[in-house]
């Protein structure tokens, strides 16, 4: 006879079998988030993005990165070099990763213990009372550069809606509605970043200060296609101005080179061309010449014999 504390206690062990074998697989990673983490930190570390820099805490393990983000210029964080570290889970890009600063960040997103809260690191389930949509939160699309680069701007734009550092949220609001006559927010914020710029400089880190040297342009590789390609527009869809159009007067002035060039450049032959005509014309007027005389000479004999 099966009792209720019986059945109860069936299905408690099954629930606990179940969450074992689930637990045991989210310890093991999916070849799918080594191969995508894999190429993701490839890119990153041969096409480097302005703003951040990434390497691996440890070179045997691809799921915990160490994440160096600078303060962009012309902001509050400017020169501020903040470190942290983002742990990727075992089925990446499914799950989104999780951020905590090891640098002391005063924001209103950033809780005290340093752990970043942003939407597009949570995981995509609808919860009303958070005030957050399914699609601002995360989705496999994302990767490690979009999450970065929202991180970066949110840092010039809290969300207050939501804040995780209340007492930031509230000097913040505070300081922006006070059209920034209000100085306890950004003296804090300068105060960070000027000691994570020192930290920096202990490290021997260059921390970009201008806009030239924080946006990065990647150098790209040129191939063989594309100095073809590059040939190719370049002869025949060279676009030409006003300027460069041609007028009659550079045709003449081609037409002048040319013959002059053709001159320069046949003048034995040019000459030898004008001795043999004129003595070619030399000997045919002195054939004339020859022939007349003899016509005038036979006349003049003619006339001679009638007399």
């Amino acid at each position: 006879m099966t009792t209720a504390a019986s059945t109860s206690q069936h299905a408690s062990s099954t629930m606990m079998a179940g969450s074992g074998s689930s637990s045991s697989k989210t310890t093991t990673p999916s070849s799918s988030a080594v191969r995508a983490l894999a190429m993701e930190y490839k890119s990153l570390q041969e096409e480097p993005v302005e703003g951040f820099r990434v390497k691996l805490i440890n070179d045997d393990n691809l799921f915990e990165w160490e994440v160096a983000i600078f303060g962009p210029p012309d902001t509050l964080y400017q020169g501020g070099y903040f470190k942290a570290h983002m742990k990727f889970p075992h089925d990446y890009p499914y799950s989104p990763p999780t951020i905590r600063f090891l640098t002391k960040v005063w924001h209103p997103n950033v809780y005290e213990n340093g752990d970043l809260c942003i939407s597009i690191l949570h995981p995509p389930v609808d919860d009303p009372q958070s005030g957050e949509l399914p699609c601002e939160r995360w989705n496999p699309t994302q990767n490690v550069r979009t999450i970065l680069l929202s991180v970066i701007s949110l840092l010039n734009e809290p969300n207050t809606f939501s804040p995780a550092n209340v007492d930031a949220s509230v000097m913040y609001r505070r300081w922006r509605d006070s059209q920034g006559k209000d100085h306890d927010y950004p003296n804090i914020i300068r105060k960070q970043a000027l000691a994570a710029n020192a930290e920096a400089k202990r490290e021997g880190i260059v921390v970009p200060m201008t806009l030239e040297e924080y946006c990065l342009q990647p150098a790209r590789k040129p191939t063989a296609d594309s100095a073809l390609d590059a040939n190719f527009y370049d002869d025949d869809f060279d676009l030409e101005t006003e300027d460069d159009l041609p007028t009659d007067d550079d045709d003449f002035d081609e037409d002048e080179d040319e013959d002059e060039g053709e001159g320069e450049g046949e003048d034995d032959d040019s000459a030898s061309a004008s001795i043999s005509k004129n003595n070619g014309n030399a000997k045919s007027k002195n054939n004339g010449l020859a022939v007349a005389d003899d016509a005038e000479s036979a006349d003049d004999s003619g006339k001679g014999e009638t007399t």
